[in-house]
C-alpha cells in the first residue's frame, strides 16, 4: 500500500470516528462518498432535493441545500450539470421524487456509473400496524397532508423505500444523504436552530400508493444485496439548521460540502472535515447531532476504496460562476469559506488556480455568491477567465471592527428588551438584534426550578436571573446572575464574558488549515491515564510527503458515535511540527465551554517565553516540553477548543499582551487564564497582520484593516468535548 494511500485511509477513519461516523463502518463505506465523487471516467448523476415550503412546518435552508450540493459536485467533482436533476418546493411531491429516482437514475446508470442522491427537509415516523415496534422513518414530501382519524394515509416517502431504490441501482457507486431527523421534540426551534422534523405526533400510516410502489421494488429480483446512506444524525437525534448573514442553509450539509471542496488524496480531507463537524457540534450546545452512516444487509465490502480516489482538480475554496465585464469582473461561489470568514471576505484577495497569477479582489458579496475584479497586472494565461476556474484563499482581510453580536430571547418580555438593547448600545463591538437573526450567542433569562413550582407548575423563568446561552440554547458556564438583577446591572455585569466570546471569535476567524500553505501539523496525544495518540491536523492544502504519527490501536478500532471526548483530569500534550522549509514561531491558545481563553507554554513558569523561539525546518517540538507530566484538562464540563497558531514571524505583540496581563492558574503546569484576551488576540492578528505585509504589498492592495496572507501562518484548531 502506497504511503499516501495509508494516510488517507488512517486519517479519515479516525477523524470521521470522532464527529459520530465509527471507522468500522467508514473504511468499507464511506469512502464511497468521495470515491464516487472523485471518479474520472463514469457517468455522474445526481439527484437533489429540497423542501422548504411546507404547508404547516416551513423550513429556510434545504434549497440552499440543493445549491451547495450542486456547486460543489459541477465544479469540484466535473459532474455534467445536464446530468443533475433539482427538485425543490413545489416538484418534490412523494411521486415527483420517486420517479425521478426510477428514470434519471436507476434507468440511467451503468455499473461503474456514480449516482449520489440527496434530501433536505422535514423526516418523520409512520406507523406500519397496530404493534407499537412498527414504526419506520419516513422522508416529508411537499405534498405533506394532516391525517384523520377516518384516513390515516400520509404521503410521506418510507425509508425501506429509498433503501429499496438505492439496491436497485446496476452500480455500487452510489450514497444517499439525508440531511433530515425524525423525532419531533416539541418545539420547532431551539434558540437560533430550526429543526427539520415534521411537528406533529407520529399517527399517520404510508398511502396504499407507497406501499405499492414499496412492493414492486421489492420483488425484483436484482437487488444489490447493500445500499448506503450518510444521516445528519440518528433516529433519536434532531438535524438542525442555521441562518447566516445572507443565507440559511442545514448545519450537516453545509459542513460536508464546505469540506469536500478542500478534500484532497495527498494529504487528507478528514482533517478539515473535523474542523467543520467540530464546529456543527460545538454550534448545537443544547441539541445532539452527530453524522453517521446507515448500511443495509451489507455482507461484503464494496469495490470501491480509498486508493482509486482521485481528484482532477485542486483543494479550493470555490469557483468562477460568470465572467463580466468583458472579463474585468467575475461572479464567485464560495461554497469552501466558513459562515464567519465569508461574512468577513469583501475585501479579501483570492487567487485563480489554473490561470497563472490572476488574482481577485472580492467587493461584494450576497449570500454565497461573490463579485470580484480581476487585478490589474496580474498574469492570465487566455487573456480572460472562463466560469469553472477554481479559486483560492490568498489574502484573507478581516475588519478591525468586528464585533460581537447578541441574540435578545423571545422570552425576554418587552421592556426587557428595550432595556437590554439600550445597555448593549454603550458597549464598543456588542450589538444586541432580534430573537431569529443571526447571532453569536443569546441573551435571557435563566430557568429556576424550586420544589415548590417543579410541583405544582413544572420549572419557570426567574424573572430576575439573567445570563448568556449558546445558540442551542445552552447556559454558558458562569454568567448566570442572582435573583431580582436588572437587565443592564446584568448587562453590565456580562461585558467581561462578552469581550471574552468576541476574543474567541476573533481567534476562529484565524483557522485556515483548509486554505494555508504554510507546511506544518499538530497532534494531540494523552499521557494520562492512558497514552494514546487521538487527533492529528495538518494544513490540508500545504500537502506533503510526510507520514503524520500513527494513532493508537484502541482508538483506530473505536466504534464511538462520538465526538472526540477527553476525561476532566486526563492529561494532554501537543506536538508542533514544522515541515516546511523555514523557521516557524507558535502560539497556543485554549478556549474552554465558558468561553475563557487561556494559553498553553513548554517550560514552565515562564514558558509564555517560548513564542519567541523558532522551530526550526524538519524539527517539532512538544507542549508541555517533552519529560513532563503534561496539561491537566479541566472543566467546566462541555465542549473546548485548542487553537495552535504557527507564523513565519515572532508573536511580539502577543508576547507583550501576554505579560503584561496574565494569571497563573490550575497547578505548576504552564497555563495561564488570560485577563485580558481581546487584547491579546486583537495582538496576535496585529502579529499576523505584520508578518503578512511583504505578500500583502506584492499582490498590490491597500487596506487599514488586517491582512493575513496564508503563505505565512496557519491556525490548527481541536475541537473536543471535556467529560
Amino acid at each position: 500500500m502506497g504511503l499516501k494511500r495509508r494516510e488517507f485511509l488512517q486519517q479519515a477513519g479516525r477523524v470521521l470516528a470522532a464527529i459520530g461516523i465509527s471507522e468500522a463502518l467508514w473504511l468499507p463505506l464511506g469512502s464511497r462518498y468521495l470515491q464516487a465523487l472523485a471518479q474520472p471516467t463514469a457517468r455522474k448523476l445526481a439527484l437533489l432535493v429540497g423542501v422548504d415550503k411546507y404547508p404547516d412546518s416551513p423550513l429556510r435552508g434545504c434549497v440552499t441545500d440543493v445549491e451547495l450540493q450542486r456547486e460543489l459536485l459541477i465544479y469540484r467533482f466535473g459532474f455534467v450539470p445536464s446530468d443533475i436533476l433539482t427538485l425543490t418546493d413545489a416538484q418534490a411531491t412523494r411521486e415527483n421524487i420517486e420517479t425521478a429516482f426510477v428514470t434519471h437514475l436507476r434507468e440511467q446508470a451503468k455499473p461503474g456509473d456514480v449516482v449520489v442522491f440527496h434530501f433536505s427537509g422535514c423526516g418523520s415516523r409512520v406507523s406500519l400496524g397496530e404493534s407499537p415496534g412498527k414504526i419506520q422513518n419516513s422522508l416529508v414530501p411537499v405534498d405533506d397532508v394532516l391525517p384523520l382519524l377516518a384516513n390515516r394515509a400520509v404521503n410521506d416517502i418510507l425509508e425501506e423505500t429509498l433503501l429499496l431504490l438505492m439496491r436497485s441501482l446496476a452500480t455500487e457507486n452510489a450514497i444517499a444523504i439525508l440531511d433530515t431527523s425524525y423525532t419531533y421534540p416539541g418545539f420547532s426551534k431551539n434558540g437560533n436552530f430550526r429543526i427539520r422534523s415534521r411537528p406533529r405526533p407520529t399517527i399517520g400510516e404510508p398511502s396504499l400508493a407507497e406501499l405499492t410502489f414499496a412492493q414492486d421494488l421489492r420483488s425484483r429480483t436484482n437487488l444489490r444485496p447493500d445500499a448506503t446512506l450518510l444521516v445528519a444524525g440518528a433516529d433519536s437525534q434532531l438535524a438542525a439548521e442555521q441562518e447566516w448573514n445572507g443565507f440559511t442553509a442545514g448545519l450537516f450539509t453545509y459542513a460536508l460540502t464546505q469540506t469536500l471542496w478542500w478534500a484532497t488524496p495527498a494529504s487528507s480531507f478528514s482533517v478539515s472535515f473535523s474542523r467543520a463537524a467540530g464546529n456543527v457540534y460545538s454550534k448545537l450546545a443544547g441539541l445532539s447531532q452527530q453524522p453517521q452512516i446507515l448500511n443495509h444487509n451489507l455482507t461484503t465490502a464494496p469495490a470501491v476504496n480509498f486508493s482509486n480516489l482521485i481528484l482532477n482538480s485542486p483543494a479550493s475554496d470555490g469557483a468562477v460562476t460568470a465572467v463580466e465585464d468583458g472579463g474585468k469582473t467575475v461572479q464567485l461561489w464560495l461554497g469552501g469559506l466558513s459562515p464567519g470568514v465569508l461574512e468577513c471576505c469583501v475585501g479579501s484577495v483570492f487567487a485563480v488556480d489554473s490561470s497563472a497569477g490572476a488574482r481577485l479582489l472580492l467587493r461584494g458579496r450576497t449570500g454565497l455568491s461573490a463579485k470580484a475584479q480581476v487585478l490589474d497586472g496580474s498574469a492570465q494565461t487566455d487573456g480572460q477567465l472562463t466560469v469553472g476556474e477554481l479559486v483560492r484563499e490568498e489574502i484573507r482581510v478581516l475588519p478591525r471592527n468586528i464585533g460581537l453580536t447578541v441574540a435578545l430571547d423571545s422570552g425576554l418580555e418587552r421592556i426587557e428588551r428595550v432595556d437590554a438593547t439600550s445597555a448593549f448600545s454603550t458597549l464598543l463591538q456588542l450589538t444586541a438584534v432580534g430573537n431569529e437573526q443571526p447571532a453569536d450567542c443569546r441573551f435571557g433569562r435563566v430557568p429556576e426550578t424550586t420544589l415548590a413550582e417543579t410541583v405544582s407548575a413544572g420549572p419557570v423563568l426567574d424573572r430576575g436571573r439573567y445570563g448568556l446561552f449558546s445558540l442551542g440554547q445552552m447556559l454558558i458556564p458562569d454568567t448566570e446572575g442572582d435573583g431580582g438583577e436588572a437587565v443592564k446591572m446584568a448587562v453590565q455585569r456580562l461585558t467581561p464574558q462578552l469581550k471574552t466570546l468576541l476574543a474567541g471569535k476573533l481567534l476562529r476567524l484565524t483557522a485556515n488549515e483548509g486554505s494555508s500553505l504554510l507546511k506544518v501539523r499538530a497532534t494531540l496525544a494523552t499521557l494520562a491515564p492512558q497514552a494514546r495518540a487521538v487527533a492529528q491536523r495538518e494544513s490540508v492544502r500545504a500537502g506533503g510527503d510526510y507520514r503524520l504519527e500513527p494513532l493508537s490501536g484502541e482508538r483506530e478500532k473505536s466504534a464511538s458515535a462520538h465526538i472526540l471526548s477527553l476525561p476532566e483530569g486526563s492529561r494532554v500534550r501537543y506536538t508542533l511540527y514544522n515541515d516546511s522549509d523555514r523557521p516557524v514561531y507558535f502560539a497556543v491558545f485554549c478556549s474552554d465551554s465558558a468561553g475563557r481563553l487561556s494559553v498553553i507554554g513548554t517550560e514552565g513558569k515562564e514558558s509564555v517565553g517560548v513564542m519567541s523561539r523558532a522551530i526550526a525546518p524538519g524539527e517539532n517540538l512538544t507542549v508541555p516540553a517533552a519529560g513532563a507530566s503534561g496539561w491537566a484538562v479541566s472543566g467546566p464540563i462541555g465542549v473546548a477548543e485548542t487553537f495552535i497558531i504557527f507564523s513565519e514571524k515572532t508573536f511580539a505583540q502577543t508576547l507583550a499582551a501576554i505579560e503584561a496581563e496574565m494569571q497563573q492558574t490550575r497547578d505548576a503546569l504552564p497555563i495561564r487564564v488570560l485577563l485580558n484576551p481581546l487584547n491579546v488576540v486583537r495582538a496576535v492578528l496585529e502579529d499576523l497582520h505584520a508578518a503578512s505585509i511583504p505578500g500583502v504589498q506584492k499582490v498590490g492592495i491597500s487596506t487599514d484593516d488586517w491582512a493575513l496572507d496564508v503563505n505565512v501562518w496557519a491556525t490548527l484548531s481541536f475541537v473536543y468535548r471535556v467529560v
